[in-house]
């Protein structure tokens, strides 16, 4: 019988000061407590969906071995991934996915699974030994991890690149991808080598300066940012309030990181948005124009050289849209085109030019 492994030294996509608590996942979130205590419930309930958390590993096991016990379902997961299952990814090989429940279809909703120990077998994509395999948790419920193993060779944890944090909102998170690791975050982490935490949280992200704390504290080597279209819907506000609220936001993150490249990302293009007043009469338009207005007085009155603004509108076209709101894939894809010479040239790297795949 195959060895277990130590599981938090394979953990990837969790804040750094938050691992030595994070196991069993299924008591944690991807924001430290005393932050969870005093945000809003929906950036709460997003942050216990385990977005890009994953186990990477490189090595020449044929299939490993993961011992888990299920929780609770989450409220918020991509409703495109198959939520309750894992998935291993390898770049330019077909993803390999195993059911949590092969035998039921899901955990009732907000109901607490039996706790009872699972034992999965996953078997690994093809690979050179030194290509980096991700095995992505479930989504859609918690899960506890208690053992790891491999099978039919041997397996290493996955070199770690410099810590890059992003914080936005559901398409940051990656709502309306096919596979995990297809988000803007996971493609441009994949193609520089970085170490990506994912805070993005679907239906909230409005520019917390608690969120901005975490980022802050996080000791990332870059941070990018991406939110502002939920400050036009789930909790509106003006352009006055957004373009105050932005420059606060750099301004606790730089208390932090005082010298962390950061790149922000306006909002994309919202059809429904773009031109259509929300109670405050501001249109998406008009938030947008106020948060690049933001950074850029920021940067220029901090002469801050290290902020950098991406124009979102035109990165992805209305057309890659799922459901007027989503990028699929080739929109998040572009959405990562966008963004992907910025974070590298923050960080001194070298950006490819062409992709081959994901």
């Amino acid at each position: 019988m195959a060895a277990d492994l130590p599981v938090t030294g394979f953990l990837r996509g969790v804040l750094p000061a938050l691992l030595p608590d994070t196991l069993p996942w299924a008591s944690g979130s991807r924001l430290p407590a005393a932050v969870t205590a005093k945000l809003t419930s929906d950036t709460v309930r997003a942050a216990r969906v385990p977005a890009g958390v994953h186990l990477a590993f490189s090595g020449s096991a044929q299939a490993v071995e993961i011992a888990v016990r299920p929780g609770m379902r989450t409220s918020v997961p991509a409703p495109t991934l198959a939520g309750e299952a894992f998935v291993a990814r390898v770049p330019g090989q077909p993803a390999v996915t195993v059911p949590l429940f092969p035998d039921r279809q899901s955990v009732p909703d907000r109901q607490p699974a039996s706790r009872e120990l699972v034992t999965l077998r996953v078997p690994l994509p093809a690979r050179d030994p030194d290509a980096v395999v991700r095995l992505y948790l479930p989504e859609a419920v918690e899960v506890q991890l208690d053992r790891l193993s491999a099978i039919g060779g041997d397996l290493a944890p996955a070199p770690r690149g410099p810590l890059w944090v992003v914080y936005g909102d559901s398409i940051s998170q990656g709502w309306s991808v096919t596979e995990p690791g297809l988000a803007w975050p996971s493609l441009v982490a994949q193609e520089l080598g970085l170490d990506l935490v994912n805070l993005g949280f679907a239906g909230s992200a409005r520019g917390e300066l608690l969120a901005a704390d975490v980022v802050g504290a996080s000791g990332a080597d870059a941070v990018a940012l991406a939110w502002g279209t939920n400050n036009w819907s789930s909790l509106p506000t003006d352009a006055t309030v957004i373009g105050g609220t932005m420059r606060l936001f750099l301004t606790a993150l730089r208390q932090g990181l005082p010298a962390a490249p950061v790149v922000v990302i306006s909002p994309i293009v919202r059809p429904d948005g773009e031109d259509t007043p929300n109670r405050f009469g501001a249109t998406l338009r008009d938030l947008r124009t106020a948060l690049e207005a933001a950074v850029l007085r920021f940067a220029a009155d901090t002469g801050d050289q290290r902020v950098t603004l991406v124009p979102g509108r035109d990165l992805v076209a209305a057309g890659q849209l799922v459901d007027g709101i989503h990028p699929g894939d080739d929109g998040q894809r572009s959405l990562a085109d966008g963004a992907l010479p910025h974070v590298a040239a923050g960080l001194g790297l070298a950006a490819a030019h062409s992709h081959t795949g994901s």
